[in-house]
């Protein structure tokens, strides 16, 4: 599978994701043979090879005769529907104009169809945002990744008069996604280079498969700045798919030596509850040679601020130790299944689409042998054998 992984360390705009696409080899000839299908007049491509800082990159520049008016979402939308794109350019293209019209509609407090596309709407940023899904098709790119978004400090003018910088739909676009403040004074991400980057990027937190570099190229920036104004993209082939997935966690670890251990099984199903994916405990010695509890847990980062101030709330702890993971994930799912016990909940495990093993949920199992009067291992083993013979069909 090919993939394309995005490094924004100097920000994101469209033209710099072009000339990045141009730069890891895409044909510009067969890119604005593409684009003609468009209902747009008067405009051209141009590619030419730059120096920001020492390194060599490629500038895309976009020529477009001057216009009077602007457009609006379904002015936009309809060019590119109408037009003989592929329908995954069509798609993608739409959602990108789509986030910007509703981060503008946030930003000023108006309705998103009337939402005047100024920048964002003139005929150069149609250009960039259908241009660079076309790239990304023609290449032949299946995934899409990134890691952090570098985002300048300053204020910049624009139609809607003076702004702070990250403009504030920029800021809207980039909600949850992975930034890296620079405090470099311009604007280093646009909303349409963030609206192309966060709309063809599947998941955040997921970490790119093991791959093989093909080809990587430098997308250039106009402006002369502290560091390379350049976009990095990478194109790989990924060296095989595994039978398991991977995914990234915040790996949480702190150790207490002055609370009643008999409040931990409530307390771990209290940081559960608050967003994390697994919390255990193990005795230590602690300091001074103390009995002491270390508690493990992981969480995904979306939900660490929520977890930490759980565990704060009731653990004695003051400090924990914060470290990123990854994990590696059989599929599962859970099943209800019915057995002379009554139904009972099973966690079911996968390997390349094999059931593994099927475990009962101990819970249901303890109130099963309650009920029927019956050791509780008669009811586990009762359950395990009901999965197997339902993934078998009988």
């Amino acid at each position: 599978m090919k993939i394309a992984v995005f490094d924004p360390f100097c920000g994101i705009s469209g033209n710099m994701i072009l000339g990045a696409l141009v730069d890891c080899g895409l044909d510009i000839v067969l890119l604005e043979q593409m684009l003609r299908s468009l209902d747009l007049k008067g405009w051209e491509l141009s590619a030419d090879k730059v120096l920001r800082k020492n390194l060599q990159g490629t500038f895309v520049s976009v020529t477009v005769p001057e216009e009077t008016s602007c457009r609006h979402l379904p002015d936009i939308q309809q060019i590119i529907s109408e037009s003989d794109l592929p329908e995954y350019v069509k798609v993608q293209s739409c959602n990108a104009f789509q986030r910007l019209a509703e981060a503008e509609s946030h930003a000023h407090g108006i309705s998103i169809n009337k939402v005047h596309f100024h920048e964002t709407g003139a005929m150069d940023a149609i250009i960039d945002i259908v241009g660079s899904f076309c790239g990304l098709h023609l290449l032949g790119v299946e995934r899409i990744f990134s890691s952090a978004v570098a985002t300048g400090t300053g204020t910049l003018t624009c139609a809607h008069g003076t702004l702070p910088v990250p403009a504030p739909a920029t800021m809207h676009i980039l909600n949850g996604v992975p930034t890296a403040p620079t405090g470099i004074n311009s604007e280093l991400t646009t909303p349409t280079g963030a609206a192309i980057l966060v709309t063809a990027v599947e998941s955040w937190l997921d970490p790119p498969p093991h791959m093989k570099p093909q080809t990587t190229g430098m997308g250039a920036g106009s402006k002369d700045l502290q560091r390379p104004n350049l976009l990095r993209l990478t194109i790989c082939e990924t060296t095989g798919d595994t039978c398991w997935s991977n995914d990234r966690c915040i790996e949480i670890k702190t150790v207490v030596d002055d609370m009643d251990a008999r409040i931990w099984p409530d307390t771990s199903v209290r940081i559960l509850e608050s967003g994390a994916i697994d919390c255990y405990a193990a005795m230590c010695v602690g300091r001074k040679g103390r009995p002491a509890l270390e508690a493990t847990v992981l969480c995904p980062e979306p939900r660490l601020d929520a977890v930490i101030e759980c565990i704060f709330r009731n653990t004695s702890t003051i400090g924990m130790r914060l470290c990123a993971v990854e994990r590696a994930v059989l599929d599962r799912d859970e099943q209800t299944v019915e057995t002379i016990f009554g139904p009972i909940r099973v966690k079911r495990v996968f390997l390349e689409g094999t059931l593994l093993r099927a475990e009962p949920e101990y819970e249901d199992c303890a109130e099963a042998s309650r009920q029927h009067n019956v050791p509780v291992q008669q009811v586990i083993t009762e359950v395990r054998f009901a999965a197997l013979e339902n993934e078998r069909g009988g």
